[in-house]
């Protein structure tokens, strides 16, 4: 039994699209135990906030859950809306972050329109690019946000980008439970950069 499990997995590998791309950029965190954000702490809570409902937002795709994908997305668009951008210390940027922040919400509510897990994945990554626009743009410096890349998400030959605080690779497009991969494409994909604004 042990010898057809060895002869499975080995095809599996086998068959695993070869563009996957697992290289990792060399990026590294800052650690400043004193470091003083630039935005308010009352601020920085609902950002936080935003931030980490996204993450769940991720790991729902990861683990192909829609119903948590559809309430982390509900939450999200919920968050992003209340963020207090008016205390930005940049006019300009106030205005482009509150524009970002409803692209993003919008996004979201086609998000949850969808049916199906891979469209729902497709507003995710445009959801993804609109969000780490916006960390950019409130220039958000509590942690070093990691942008990654699938060269395969979809159809085997286009990309799809999300991120994280993490530098480990953890495919939401592919997840752990892909009909034909299972979990063997998880670590699929390679940072490609990174929002680092602590000093």
């Amino acid at each position: 039994m042990k010898f057809y499990a060895v002869i499975l997995m080995f095809v599996i590998v086998a068959t695993l699209p070869y563009s996957c791309n697992t290289k990792t950029a060399k990026i590294e965190s800052t650690n400043n135990f004193f470091y003083k954000s630039k935005n308010s702490d009352s601020f920085n809570l609902v950002f936080d906030s935003v931030l980490n409902e996204y993450n769940i937002l991720k790991t729902a795709f990861i683990n192909w859950d829609t119903t948590a994908a559809d309430k982390a997305a509900t939450a999200l668009q919920h968050l992003l809306i209340y963020v207090p951008y008016e205390q930005l210390k940049d006019d300009a940027a106030a205005t482009k972050a509150t524009s970002t922040s409803q692209n993003a919400s919008d996004e979201l509510q086609v998000l949850l329109s969808q049916y199906s897990i891979n469209n729902k994945r497709r507003i995710f990554y445009t959801v993804s690019e609109s969000i780490y626009s916006l960390i950019k743009t409130v220039d958000y410096d509590k942690a070093v946000i990691y942008h990654k890349k699938c060269p395969m998400a979809f159809n085997g030959d286009q990309e799809g980008w999300w991120f994280s605080e993490s530098r480990t690779i953890d495919n939401p497009y592919y997840g752990k439970f892909h009909p034909k991969y299972k979990n063997a494409m998880l670590s699929c994909g390679s940072i490609e950069d990174s929002i680092s604004n602590m000093h």
